[in-house]
């Protein structure tokens, strides 16, 4: 019998709700040919949650997931929604490569779906600025990297933050306000907890307010272990990846074990450091250093003569 990973995320905060459009989004992207897994239907669902008043339950949404678990196709799912609903999007992400790719796969998505003769689209890869447009539906998205004043006197419906854990503090304050004016914002942070090199704050910060129960409208999921763990533990592997039996397999993550435990932890099992990202020093290498009591210090007088 084929073991599929765990479906439900490991912690989350989710509003309750009566309604969702997450139907129609995914009615639309299996107009692509493809079809979402299980957690993927569950995740939209829960991303396009509406109240009595047609409004988004969850007007802030963050979701991290390990590494290749197809966390983008919920983002692609969002996006195709908005297109056809004259929605005006604004996709980031931390790297031009990563901008330019999802461009690319939104295109090909909607050339599968038979709307190549209906795209209006620019692409600038230099600049990481790219553009797709839906002649009649009226729908647009555009693709930029993150920059400390990119977003600035724009405004949109939807704002994408792909790659979160490298969000800092400085391209926030330049992107928040651009989905003020909608009428129904929606704004969507999804990436991998952050590494040892990694720059942003604002994903890190934002997870430990909503678990604490301090943000309203806001939704948060996470596939993640509590501390550091067996990287060998293959159960942890089903836990912490849903997209086990679908996508990946234990071959493929046997092939990534190597002797960097933290990193594994962060980028395979979710794990949440608990100390500065930033550090000269990790914690496990400061306990390394710890002496069991402090040595006895010998000053030895030296004459000095003039």
């Amino acid at each position: 019998m084929k073991k599929y990973g765990n479906q439900t995320p490991t912690k989350s905060v989710i509003l309750d709700y009566n309604k969702t459009l997450g139907n129609e989004a995914i009615k639309l992207y299996k107009k692509t040919g493809r079809s979402p897994y299980p957690w993927q239907e569950n995740m939209i669902n829960n991303l396009f949650a509406i109240g009595d008043d047609n409004l988004w339950t969850h007007s802030k949404f963050g979701y991290a997931i390990p590494r290749r678990n197809g966390k983008t196709e919920l983002v692609y799912m969002a996006e195709l929604w908005g297109l056809f609903h004259g929605l005006n999007i604004l996709h980031t992400a931390h790297r031009i490569s990563t901008s330019h790719s999802s461009f690319l796969k939104l295109k090909k998505y909607l050339e599968d779906m038979g709307y190549a003769d209906k795209i209006n689209f620019t692409s600038i890869k230099a600049k990481g600025q790219e553009r797709l447009e839906l002649s009649l539906e009226g729908g647009v998205i555009q693709f930029r990297t993150r920059t400390a004043t990119g977003g600035l006197g724009e405004g949109f419906d939807m704002l994408i933050i792909d790659e979160a854990q490298e969000y800092t503090e400085d391209q926030e304050s330049a992107l928040k306000y651009t989905v003020t004016d909608s009428d129904n914002p929606m704004t969507i942070m999804c990436g991998t907890p952050p590494t040892m090199v990694s720059s942003g704050t604002v994903f890190t910060k934002y997870r430990e307010s909503i678990l604490s129960g301090g943000r309203k409208h806001n939704g948060w999921a996470e596939w993640s272990v509590d501390e550091l763990s067996d990287m060998r533990n293959k159960d942890l592997w089903y836990l912490t990846n849903p997209s086990m039996g679908h996508k990946l397999s234990e071959r493929a993550i046997e092939e990534e074990i190597g002797p960097d435990e933290i990193d594994f932890n962060i980028q395979r099992l979710g794990l949440w450091l608990k100390y500065n990202q930033k550090s000269a020093i990790s914690e496990f290498e400061w306990e390394a250093l710890k002496v069991k009591k402090l040595p006895t210090l010998k000053i030895k007088r030296i004459k000095i003569y003039i």
